[in-house]
């Protein structure tokens, strides 16, 4: 029993987890609209991400959002082989693809196969590999065959021998030698996966999803959000360049120690643009006009990281190490700032368009449009205090530029220029009163104040927009 036609994608970009494909395919029997593009940055690949420990990954969960395109109704586990295939013969005769979990040490067909280095580099001392899962899509079962789609990193689609799969299906749990391997993850035998759309995507309904992904995506960049957990920092956006940035200026203290970390911190802030670089693409394709336009700078961006890694390991020797990291933190600070520029331009031009909703916590439209017109009120304000009063507010740090307090760039008495000119803002464009320029407001002690940063002014102002206010009625 097999699905007929059964035509999946195969081209496959090399740096996709092997679940988006076999998510992908899932959804598109399901009747729901899908690509690879929105799957991943629907799950936040596409942005920047690291953590304290100098890791470059993604961190979907540490910053709260809810599952926007697709849900895992859960995960079963079968007795016995033969429990297992038969649910796959039953699945086959409705036209549906099982997502099986097992492990890529006995699948015939990749370099991982009986290969003792699959064992060696999940246990050797200090490895930072934990063991996880392998997925792969059964479209039919026969007697003597099972038939699998395995798109990433294999791109195998065909068939393998009972024995075979038995022995991938049984998992990484059955091979004694990963006993002591790291996991994050409870391992299953005879696993399988249940995908379910979060909600069915008409083509409409596809290009909405699109395009809240991308401002989700500028959102998050821009507030270059920095998150705690226990005794690790998780950056996010533009935090993160931020953070290569200090790296480089440390590093100069011991440039040839330091020099090797930061060539491979460098060389990880390709991945994430990868994704985000795919959904401009799609965007482009399907919108043209300014998407095109922001595919086209992003591709650029795209290339100087690359070819900012390649310069520093092609200096080589011959130039001091301290001189090397010299020369490449001037070049970042400007392509930094230049796709910094790029991302706020994307979100300007998408104010209407809300980010997907948090996990719980799902927002109102009117909240979501208010905290997007509140950035531009309040960035705009600091420009204009650059302009004409003399001011100092570094506006291309986006929503973490520091405003009053220890590391602000305003005194007491601009300050209060500042919150009346937010104030006038805030009426002309959205009709609301807020008194912001008495002098009560600037009562919140130093340490505390709402006037820190961008973002938590913005912050602080969203607290006291009223649920319902009438044009010109004071708060």
């Amino acid at each position: 029993m097999q699905i007929k036609p059964f035509e999946p994608a195969t081209d496959i970009p090399y740096y996709y987890p092997c679940h988006f494909p076999l998510i992908h395919e899932v959804l598109k029997g399901q009747g729901s609209e899908s690509s690879l593009s929105l799957l991943a940055n629907s799950r936040l690949y596409g942005l920047p991400s690291c953590s304290s420990s100098g890791l470059v990954k993604t961190y979907f969960d540490k910053l709260d959002y809810g599952e926007a395109i697709w849900k895992t109704k859960g995960r079963t586990e079968y007795p016995s082989l033969e429990e297992g295939l038969a649910h796959i013969r039953r699945r086959a005769s409705r036209g549906e693809l099982t997502i099986a979990t097992g492990t890529s040490y006995y699948l015939p067909y990749t370099d991982d196969y009986l290969n003792p280095k699959y064992i060696e580099k999940l246990t050797e001392p200090g490895s930072r590999l934990y063991l996880v899962d392998h997925w792969l899509g059964v479209y039919g079962a026969e007697d003597d065959r099972v038939f699998v789609y395995d798109p990433v990193p294999a791109r195998y689609t065909g068939s393998l021998s009972v024995k075979a799969f038995g022995d991938f299906w049984k998992g990484n749990g059955a091979i004694p030698e990963l006993a002591g391997a790291k996991r994050k993850e409870r391992l299953y035998t005879y696993g399988t996966v249940d995908i379910e759309a979060e909600s069915k995507l008409t083509p409409a309904l596809f290009k909405e999803a699109l395009l809240r992904a991308l401002a989700t995506q500028a959102h998050e960049f821009l507030a270059g959000r920095e998150v705690t957990k226990g005794e690790r920092t998780y950056y996010f956006g533009h935090a993160v360049s931020l953070q290569l940035l200090k790296r480089l200026h440390l590093g100069l203290a011991e440039p040839e120690a330091s020099l090797g970390s930061i060539s491979g911190f460098l060389f990880d802030m390709r991945w994430s643009r990868y994704f985000a670089r795919d959904l401009l693409r799609e965007l482009a394709e399907r919108f043209g006009g300014a998407h095109a336009g922001y595919l086209a700078e992003f591709a650029e961006i795209v290339e100087e990281w690359e070819n900012a890694h390649k310069r520093l390991q092609g200096l080589g020797t011959r130039t001091k190490a301290a001189d090397r990291l010299r020369e490449l933190s001037v070049a970042l600070e400007r392509l930094i700032g230049r796709e910094y520029r790029l991302y706020e331009r994307i979100r300007a031009d998408h104010a209407a368009i809300p980010p997907f909703a948090k996990a719980g916590k799902p927002e109102r439209a009117e909240a979501l449009r208010h905290r997007e017109a509140l950035v531009r009120i309040v960035l705009e304000s600091c420009r204009e205090m650059n302009r004409y009063h003399n001011g100092s507010i570094p506006v291309e740090l986006g929503l973490q530029a520091p405003l009053y307090g220890r590391n602000g760039h305003l005194d007491s008495l601009g300050l209060v220029t500042l919150l009346a000119t937010v104030e006038q803002g805030i009426q002309e464009e959205l009709g609301i009163g807020l008194a912001l320029s008495g002098g009560s407001e600037l009562a919140p002690a130093m340490a505390d104040s709402p006037y820190r940063t961008v973002d938590s002014f913005v912050g602080y102002l969203l607290e006291r927009m009223p649920e319902r206010a009438e044009a010109g009625e004071a708060i």
